[in-house]
C-alpha cells in the first residue's frame, strides 16, 4: 500500500512538473500568434494606406489634367478671338466644348458652375468681337463706295461717314469735361431709344449722386452729334449700312470711336477675367479638399 502511495506521489510530482512548461509554452505560443497577427494587421494597414495614397494622387492628377485642359482650351479660344476672324475660331470653340464636358464629368459642382460661367463670358466676348468686326468693316466701306451704288447711296454714305467723324470729335472733347464717365453711363442707357432725350433724368441724377455733369451746352452738343449719327445710320439702311443704329451709337459712346482694324480695340473682356479667377479658385479648392477614395 505504501508502495502504491509512493508511486502515486512520484507520478503526481512528474505531472505537476510537466504542467508548468506546457502552460508556459502555450502562453508563449499565444503571444507569438498575437504578435504575428498584429504584424500582419499593421502590414495590411500600411498597404491599404499606401494604396489609398497612390489612388488618391492618381485621381487628383486626373482631375488636375481635366482642369488644365479646360484652361488651355480657354486660352486657345481667347487667342482666336483676339487675332482671328470669327469664322476661323470654330475648332477652338469645339475644343472648349469638349474640355467643358470633361469638367462637368469630373466636378465638383462649384468648379462646373465656374467653368460654365467662363464659357458664357467667352461666348459674349466672341459675339461682341464679331459685332465690332462687322461694324468696323461697314464703316470702312462708307469711304470706299461700291461702283454699283446709286447717287442716293453715295450721298447717304458720305453723310453717315461725316456724322461719325463729327461725333468722334465731340466725344474726344468730352473727355476733358468733369464727370464724363458718369454722364457716359447715362448716355449708354439712352442710345437704344428713338429719342435721345438730352435732359432726361439729368436733374434727378445730379440731386441723388451729388455729381455735376458737363454743362447743358456741352450736353446738347454731344446729343446733337449722336442724333445726327442715328438719323444718318437709319437713312443709310438698305444696301449702304446694315448694322443697327443703337449698335453704332453704343460703340461711339462706349469707346469714343468706331473700333478700327476689325474691332482690334476689343483686346480683353473684364467679365471673363473675373469668371476665370472664380474658376481657378474653385479648382484649387477642389484639388485641396479632394476626398479620399
Amino acid at each position: 500500500m505504501s508502495a502504491l502511495i509512493g508511486t502515486g506521489g512520484v507520478l503526481i510530482g512528474v505531472g505537476i512538473g510537466l504542467v508548468g512548461p506546457l502552460v508556459s509554452a502555450r502562453i508563449q505560443a499565444r503571444g507569438a500568434s498575437e504578435q504575428a497577427s498584429a504584424t500582419v494587421a499593421a502590414a495590411e494597414h500600411a498597404a491599404r494606406s499606401q494604396y489609398r495614397a497612390v489612388m488618391d494622387e492618381q485621381a487628383r492628377q486626373a482631375r488636375r489634367n481635366v482642369y488644365s485642359g479646360f484652361l488651355e482650351a480657354v486660352r486657345e479660344l481667347e487667342q482666336g478671338i483676339r487675332t482671328r476672324p470669327h469664322q476661323e475660331t470654330h475648332a477652338a470653340v469645339r475644343a472648349l466644348g469638349e474640355a467643358l464636358a470633361q469638367v462637368e464629368i469630373e466636378g465638383p459642382d462649384e468648379v462646373q458652375e465656374a467653368a460654365l460661367t467662363v464659357r458664357r463670358e467667352l461666348s459674349a466676348w466672341q459675339f461682341a468681337r464679331a459685332v465690332a468686326d462687322r461694324l468696323a468693316q461697314e464703316v470702312a466701306a462708307l469711304d470706299n463706295p461700291d461702283p454699283a451704288w446709286s447717287e442716293w447711296q453715295r450721298t447717304t454714305a458720305r453723310e453717315l461717314s461725316a456724322a461719325i467723324s463729327a461725333a468722334e470729335g465731340v466725344i474726344a472733347d468730352a473727355r476733358s469735361q468733369g464727370a464724363f464717365e458718369e454722364w457716359q453711363q447715362w448716355r449708354l442707357l439712352l442710345v437704344g431709344n428713338s429719342a435721345l432725350a438730352p435732359s432726361r433724368g439729368r436733374e434727378l441724377r445730379e440731386r441723388f449722386s451729388g455729381v455735376t455733369w458737363p454743362s447743358p451746352e456741352f450736353t446738347a452738343r454731344f446729343d446733337a452729334a449722336l442724333t445726327r449719327v442715328r438719323d444718318a445710320a437709319m437713312a443709310a439702311r438698305g444696301g449702304v449700312f446694315d448694322t443697327a443704329s443703337p449698335t453704332l451709337l453704343d460703340a461711339l459712346v462706349r469707346s469714343g470711336r468706331v473700333l478700327p482694324e476689325g474691332g482690334a480695340g476689343i483686346s480683353g473682356w473684364r467679365p471673363l477675367d473675373e469668371a476665370m479667377q472664380r474658376f481657378r479658385l474653385a479648382a484649387r479648392q477642389a484639388l485641396h479638399e479632394m476626398p479620399e477614395l
